[in-house]
């Protein structure tokens, strides 16, 4: 069996969408016949350098990094060689791993045979002039102009980044997934819609700048025949969060953060689930784990165009897409326009989608894991 050595800023055993996106592709990873060991961060004192384990995988947490100095170590490497060394891997995948670190294990890899892998899930945009800033774009160039060429694989979350890598590197196009037979999703219930017809946006909308909630609101806010819950925000972070003042709708609720398992269960009884984002390189790079958690759920999204979710959501099958000549607003007049049967139907057909299921890109991952 081939061991594999995952390493990454991933908070074990969920406390961050890295964590879920590494678990899955272990997952994967196993079904491909390879064992999987994770050395992650944590900001949990009790638990650094403890070895644990979480759905029958075993990982290492290491200090959460606080200081200068944990940073330039981060940074630079990470861990240590002999750690590496300690757990026999056979390949190493490192997550959205800081470029001079990247450089460091794979020389330090190649010497005995193991094979690097990168698991790239995003292009960090930075603005500012801050030392940090200007550090952290310097690190992001390096590390998606030169360092990707340099690895033995890339596991590329959009097409858009398939697309930059697959001519120099071995690389596979692999989005979000998650094990559909997980009882969570609930996808055998009796499937229904609401009156009113309701929408949800369940997430972090990162200050405004990610997702477009205040979008979402100015057009959902006069439309008293839709109701919209919102989770993972209260009504004053919303306001800290855009810079605008929040006027009180009947047809509006802030829920605040939920539990993991108790936000899905939002996303399930909801009828859509709202999902507006900017097109921006950021957005391009990334992929929404929310649209694969709220198909699975089998609820429709409501999507603006940016990354290749077109390749995944089909308007008016499987949820709506905005843009070109669609607008928000007259996605909007669809939906309270829809019936009972027809918001079903499409509720069906995001069940019937199987394109997330880990298992699919069993044979994806052959090609780099040989």
């Amino acid at each position: 069996m081939k061991r594999v050595l995952y390493l990454g800023g991933f908070e074990l055993p969920n406390r961050n969408a890295a964590a879920q996106r590494v678990l899955s592709v272990a997952k994967t990873l196993q079904e491909v016949g390879c064992e999987v060991f994770f050395i992650g961060v944590t900001k949990q004192n009790d638990e650094i350098g403890k070895e644990q384990e979480y759905e029958g995988f075993k990982y290492l947490s290491i200090k959460y990094p606080t200081s200068l100095k944990d940073w330039l170590y981060i940074i630079t490497k990470f861990i240590s060689c002999d750690k590496i060394f300690q757990t026999n891997p056979d390949f190493i995948v490192l997550y959205n791993f800081p470029a001079i670190a990247s450089l460091n294990v794979m020389r330090n890899c190649h010497k005995y045979g193991i094979k690097v892998i990168h698991d790239l899930t995003e292009w960090e945009q930075t603005d500012g002039y801050s030392p940090r800033e200007i550090f952290k774009r310097l690190d992001t160039t390096l590390r998606m102009r030169y360092c990707m060429k340099k690895m033995d694989g890339v596991i590329a979350i959009s097409r858009f980044l398939y697309n930059i890598y697959k001519d120099d590197v071995k690389t596979i196009l692999m989005p979000p997934t998650v094990d559909l037979s997980n009882k969570k999703w609930n996808r055998n219930r009796d499937l229904s819609s609401n009156s009113p017809i309701t929408l949800v946006y369940a997430g972090s909308p990162g200050s405004g700048v990610k997702d477009r909630l205040d979008l979402v609101i100015d057009a959902v806010k006069n439309r008293m025949n839709l109701r919209l819950r919102i989770i993972g925000l209260t009504e004053n972070q919303y306001e800290e969060s855009y810079r605008k003042p929040h006027v009180h709708y009947g047809n509006i609720e802030f829920i605040g953060r939920l539990q993991h398992i108790d936000a899905v269960r939002e996303v399930c009884n909801a009828d859509f689930q709202m999902l507006i984002r900017d097109r921006n390189r950021k957005n391009e790079a990334g992929f929404p784990t929310k649209l694969v958690e709220s198909m699975a759920c089998g609820t429709p999204v409501i999507s603006t165009v940016f990354s290749n979710i077109i390749d995944y959501v089909h308007d008016g099958e499987n949820g709506f897409v905005i843009g070109n000549d669609q607008t928000i607003d007259a996605v909007l007049d669809k939906v309270v326009g829809m019936n009972a049967d027809e918001i079903i139907r499409m509720k069906k057909n995001c069940i019937e989608t199987k394109v997330f299921d880990y298992h699919y890109y069993k044979s994806e991952l052959e090609k780099l894991f040989d």
